[in-house]
């Protein structure tokens, strides 16, 4: 959990306004590292390894962020931890999508990305191993997920959105997948192709085995309690993962109680993770 300590660690300071003294002077092994435009992209892209520490992609970041030439990084980290409350003036994220085709370890952290409203996609086409986990979190546009190379992750899996498809066709092992969706997602289907996956569950952990969870009763999947699973598993290819049955409740409003389980489930993962 050790990784995940810095994933969450580098949230949370997300989440606030700190003021540091940044010298002109960038370098691959910097302690902290925030991308706020191009010319960020364009010094990291020439590392090889971006390793520091903490690795954010800044509140002030506007469009497309696409960093080839990178193939392990400390962690990724953008957005924030808990929803924008009423009358807040924090800073909206301007992240649109994430794209790190290079990549292939992450090996202190994880991937984070939490209450983004305009993020529509992440790309990590060579990612095979994290050292931490995942955690996606209230980013309602984004729908699809694929890490089409990914085949070992140390943490755990903490997905809440409107997930209409998530690809892990190479996934061998993880500590759990925590799943909730108010999208077109199809929880049996997911059952059935990481019916082989290794889960390797921790003494702090706040969940186990695979959960997935909609507003359809009938489209719900616990692997630690198969009696109770649907009969009927659709389709468990890994590459169709999604035409789960959620007719009116596909909107972020017919969402509300999966929102309000989710933030519940990462704020106590948080606490968890944090006081270790």
């Amino acid at each position: 959990m050790f990784g995940s300590r810095f994933l969450l660690f580098g949230a949370l300071l997300a989440t606030i306004d700190v003021a540091f003294a940044v010298e002109d002077a960038r370098a691959c092994d910097d302690l902290i590292v925030s991308i706020v435009n191009q010319t960020d992209l364009d010094f990291y892209k020439t590392c090889k390894a971006v390793d520091g520490g903490l690795f954010f992609i800044d509140h002030e970041f506007k469009g497309a962020f696409e960093l080839p030439g990178v193939e392990t990084i400390s962690e990724v980290s953008s957005g924030y931890l808990l929803p924008k409350l009423k009358g807040s003036d924090r800073v909206d994220d301007g992240v649109t999508s994430v794209s790190m085709p290079d990549l292939k370890n992450i090996t202190t952290g994880g991937l984070l990305f939490g209450y983004i409203d305009n993020l529509t996609s992440i790309s990590f086409p060579k990612l095979e191993t994290l050292t931490g986990g995942i955690g996606i979190v209230d980013s309602y546009k984004l729908r699809n997920l694929s890490f089409p190379a990914l085949t070992t992750i140390e943490g755990a899996v903490y997905l809440d959105g409107h997930f209409d498809e998530i690809n892990i066709p190479l996934l061998k092992s993880v500590s759990y997948i925590k799943l909730l969706s108010t999208g077109n997602i199809s929880c049996p289907a997911l059952g059935a192709a990481w019916a082989s996956v290794t889960f390797t569950p921790k003494k702090t952990d706040l969940y186990s085995g695979f959960t997935c969870w909609t507003m359809d009763e009938n489209n719900r999947w616990n692997s630690s309690d198969p009696a109770n699973n649907p009969t009927t598993t659709g389709s468990s290819s890994p590459s169709s993962t999604g035409s789960g049955s959620s007719s009116a409740t596909n909107t972020k409003t017919g969402g509300a109680s999966a929102a309000r389980v989710g933030l519940l489930g990462i704020v106590l993962f948080s606490a968890a993770v944090l006081c270790l």
